[in-house]
């Protein structure tokens, strides 16, 4: 019984390999097919522009804030 679910599992281990090495090709065809194509750049771009107004916004927002206090500041002092 257990020569039998070891080779079981030595088959199972074999076909999960095979299927992620295949999987793997497919996955790096597919990446390599979109690359080539221009809406897959503009995507990137999108996603990439997304990503820094995100991690960027909370900054942003401080120095909008600095700006306007610093605006104030120079329309309320004189020269």
């Amino acid at each position: 019984m257990t020569a039998a679910l070891t080779l079981l599992k030595c088959v199972m281990h074999v076909v999960v390999r095979c299927v992620a090495r295949k999987d793997i090709k497919m996955v790096k065809k597919w990446i390599n097919s979109r690359i080539e194509e221009r809406t897959s750049w503009d995507g990137a771009m999108l996603i990439g522009v997304g990503l820094v107004i995100l991690i960027a916004g909370p900054f942003a927002k401080l120095a909008a804030y600095i700006a306007i206090a610093y605006g104030a500041w120079t329309i309320y002092k004189s020269e």
